[in-house]
């Protein structure tokens, strides 16, 4: 056999079946291109030497790989729809005499065209797109830019290992899968699933527990340590339940459809749901997918667009003034700490504005009842805790409240306490009532939390003492006095006074512990949430390209399939506009059954998300619930172009105009 045989039948194969070879190409040369991109701004931010690039190396490292994983798996996935719609095409080869090892030769070949071909224009647009991204990063972050092309070698060489290798087991898969059938089931394959699926309740019942377990899950959850150890639970969960519903559970809803005779004798919903029972055995998973898909498309874009616009804010609800300065608090702490932020401020011509101070205690407890022992090991179920006196609560909040000897004010997050009595270590004390928490302390914000008023300093200082003598560790429980304000004048003579500030704290105020402020902060705060866009960007679009491929594949594979069943009704006396009206009917029926089921989890989710979002600091829930409506009106607009794109090559095939 001439040696140029096998390749010239490969590309004529490829040619033969371009409606669905052109959209695998393109969607893999966008993975590889999408993979290499962020290698290579990976590359780029690590050698750039730009502040604060070493954290956005490492968030970007990490998210390369988990890019390059799920490409992998979006690339099987791909590769599975187009060998379901050539197994016939190989079947006739094998009745034509070819055997399974020349069928394996062109199979070969049609892979290392597909994948030469993706590899190279995905490096090559990602070069070409890679130095421009690199320069929204660091507009995205607030970094100055400059424009010089780089192709980092390393990039190329492992965006090559690793779809090289991606296609190689691709192919391999392929290959099984020939050898392991026979000629005769491959020519109908296509046949396969024609037998009405059954009702299976205890797989339909079994997804109705779990999602509703997931649900609850979520929807149970009362702080941000409770939803970081739910999340993952929850989500297994509902996807399960997600998969079992679609299988299942869409084939029992149907045959409830096909009983209702009123709705079910009508030309429209005959063929609809008549057609859409005998075909959900293939296009459950597929739905099931493309749900999950959807859901992961609004939960990147809303949370990261929203930490990306409250960015400002988080970093308010840290700094709730420009400078904090903390020291180990004793009675000349307040006067010592005035007086260097005085000093120090007026060497740079500034002044001391809006300043507030306060001595508190923070320590992490475990709870039993309402008692709360010293926590040596944090976990999920410590309480961090946070006292201060009643003097200084009601100056930072401008309150007037009262408390009698033994008696304290709480405000606590998690599990209410059962009684009215509450003790810490070694005391007791009776609560007064509850409070707000006074928002100058951020201290408590991802797990459980108590923050607790007692009546004096001195009572601050005999919990202080109770806690030391109860643990060895005495300096993790001193009393701090805390020291924040803003300053006024030129700001071109900030960054100087911040670099000499800690020296000049030093030189007056005893055992100093923190001194930060605002702006410093700042540029850190926006290289890691900008971070985290830029690479939600990546993923969101990632996702919805394996759900449009999925959608695209799916149609025409339901097109072909009911190809010929239309033609029939046609020459039975469908008329052209009927059959349109059918199928648009059919595709909403099924297509945007995933989009809504999407917007369900999404919308149940809710409460675990905006939790889950405290661990990075973000208490605003109106903005995030803003970001997730505007996140499911964009994909739904854009859900909605796919299905119009889809449904006129689905109609093409069905009425044969391809």
């Amino acid at each position: 056999m001439n040696k140029a045989f096998y390749p010239r039948l490969a590309v004529t194969n490829i040619k033969k079946n371009k409606s669905i070879y052109v959209p695998y190409l393109l969607a893999g040369s966008l993975i590889v291109s999408l993979f290499y991109i962020l290698s290579s701004v990976t590359y780029m931010v690590s050698h750039s030497n730009i502040k604060g690039g070493g954290t956005m190396g490492i968030i970007l490292m990490f998210s390369t790989w988990i890019c390059g994983f799920l490409s992998l798996i979006i690339l099987f996935y791909i590769n599975s729809f187009i060998m379901k719609r050539r197994k016939k095409e190989f079947g006739l080869y094998s009745i034509l005499g070819m055997e399974k090892r020349h069928i394996s030769i062109v199979m070969l070949w049609e892979v290392a065209i597909a994948g030469a071909i993706s590899i190279f224009c995905g490096i090559a647009s990602g070069a070409l797109f890679s130095q421009l991204l690199f320069l929204l990063l660091l507009k995205i972050v607030g970094l100055p830019s400059a424009l010089t092309f780089q192709i980092p070698l390393q990039s190329i060489f492992s965006t090559f290992i690793l779809f090289g290798l991606g296609f190689a087991v691709v192919l391999l898969f392929d290959i099984i899968g020939i050898i392991r059938s026979n000629p005769i089931s491959l020519l109908h394959s296509t046949k396969e699933g024609e037998r009405e699926p059954k009702s299976r309740w205890l797989i339909a019942l079994i997804g109705a527990i779990t999602l509703g377990g997931g649900y609850t899950l979520s929807l149970m959850v009362r702080t941000a340590s409770d939803a970081i150890g739910a999340f993952l639970f929850a989500v297994v969960l509902v996807m399960i339940g997600t998969y079992c519903l679609f299988i299942a559970g869409s084939i029992v809803v149907l045959k409830f459809l096909r009983k209702n005779k009123t709705f079910y004798y009508k030309p429209k919903n005959f063929i609809s749901v008549s057609g859409m029972i005998y075909r959900m055995k293939q296009n459950a998973t597929g739905l099931a997918n493309i749900c999950i898909l959807s859901t992961c498309v609004l939960v990147t874009l809303s949370s990261t667009v929203c930490l990306f616009i409250g960015e400002e804010d988080i970093l308010q609800g840290k700094f709730y003034r420009q400078v904090q300065v903390n020291s180990i608090a004793s009675e000349q702490s307040e006067e010592l700490m005035e007086a260097a932020a005085e000093n120090h401020a007026q060497r740079y011509g500034f002044e001391v504005k809006n300043a507030v101070g306060y001595t508190g205690l923070s320590f992490a407890a475990k709870r039993n009842d309402d008692t709360f022992q010293i926590n040596k090991i944090y976990n999920a179920d410590t309480y961090e805790m946070y006292a201060l006196n009643l003097q200084d609560y009601n100056r930072i909040t401008g309150a007037d409240l009262s408390l009698k000897d033994g008696e304290v004010l709480v405000n606590i997050s998690g599990t209410p306490l059962n009684g009215n009595t509450i003790q810490i270590v070694n005391s007791s004390y009776k609560v007064a009532g509850t409070i707000a928490p006074p928002k100058y302390i951020s201290t408590i914000g991802v797990g459980n939390g108590v923050y607790i008023v007692v009546p004096t300093f001195k009572d601050l200082q005999h919990l202080s003492n109770n806690l030391e003598l109860t643990n060895s560790n005495k300096d993790g429980y001193k009393l701090w006095y805390n020291y924040k304000y803003d300053v006024k004048g030129d700001s071109e003579k900030l960054p100087e006074f911040y670099e000499s500030m800690r020296d000049a704290y030093n030189e007056t105020v005893p055992h100093l512990g923190m001194v930060d402020n605002i702006d410093s902060a700042r540029s850190g705060f926006y290289q890691v949430y900008g971070s985290m866009l830029f690479v939600g960007i990546f993923f969101v679009t990632l996702f919805l390209i394996a759900a449009v491929l999925i959608i695209y594949y799916k149609q025409i594979t339901e097109g072909y399939d009911d190809h010929d069943r239309f033609q029939i009704m046609q020459k039975v006396g469908m008329s052209d506009k009927e059959v349109r009206s059918t199928i648009q009917k059919q595709v909403l029926m099924v297509f945007f059954l995933p989009l809504g089921m999407a917007v369900v989890h999404i919308s149940v989710a809710f409460r675990v998300l905006c939790k889950m979002l405290m661990a990075f600091n973000m208490y605003n829930t109106t903005l995030f619930l803003l970001c997730t409506l505007g996140a499911v009106l964009i994909f739904a607009i854009f859900y909605l172009i796919v299905y119009q794109l889809t449904a006129r090559t689905y109609y093409r095939i069905v009425q044969n105009k391809a």
